[in-house]
């Protein structure tokens, strides 16, 4: 696998994005990589100017996306479907070394820790059901069993909504979630509900959290 898409997810960006593009720049070479930036209906395009003229093979879509990163991936998957591995990240989510993603497989995937689960809705946590039933696709019998089982307290979910996956579990991932989220809320909840995709496919996760500084910001 030697293709590599790298998804950005951004709204109203700031210098940030232009270190993270620089960082991506650096890292990733032993493949054939491209950069793409779904926005997300901003109002300050300044940097994006720059953007176009700092890194002009980078492509640049103005989709008006009012589904979070969920819905900027999906856009980037279908506009990209041909790739070997696709790492999505938020325009402030910048990785400061490489990452060996060599490991990456079709039950391999890598995600940004977070083990706090549901615990960080406080009492809301206890309707996760409501949750599931209203933003997962159809799963079978067996899916019922297994999610029942996990400790919605704290379980791993792929913080900031960012992970690194191969061309098949982004393929899967975008079928799976058929309810994109428009509120904020909604996009705290994607963290987790893609952890719990990791989780109930029984994948292998690794944390690239040690890699990578988050800066706060504003949820698209």
């Amino acid at each position: 696998m030697n293709k590599l898409l790298i998804t950005i997810s951004s709204k109203n960006p700031t210098n940030l994005l232009i270190q993270n593009i620089t960082n991506l720049n650096n890292f990733f070479n032993d493949y054939e990589k491209k950069i793409t930036i779904i926005d997300s209906d901003s109002t300050d395009f300044t940097i994006y100017d720059e953007i176009k003229n700092l890194f002009p093979t980078i492509d640049i879509h103005f989709i008006k996306n009012k589904n979070y990163e969920f819905g900027a991936y999906k856009f980037s998957y279908l506009q990209y479907p041909d790739y070997d591995i696709y790492c999505c990240i938020q325009d402030n989510f910048i990785i400061t070394q490489n990452i060996d993603i060599s490991q990456i497989n079709d039950n391999t995937s890598f995600i940004y820790y977070n083990n706090t689960g549901f615990d960080q809705f406080g009492p809301e946590w206890k309707y996760i059901n409501n949750y599931i039933n209203k933003f997962f696709y159809n799963f079978d019998k067996d899916f019922i069993k297994t999610y029942k089982h996990i400790d919605f307290t704290k379980f791993t979910f792929a913080q900031h909504c960012s992970f690194i996956v191969t061309n098949s579990n982004i393929k899967n991932i975008v079928n799976t979630f058929t309810l994109p989220p428009t509120e904020k809320i909604h996009s705290c909840l994607y963290e987790r509900l893609f952890g719990l995709y990791f989780i109930i496919n029984n994948f292998k996760t690794i944390d690239i959290s040690y890699c990578v500084k988050k800066y706060n910001g504003n949820r698209i």
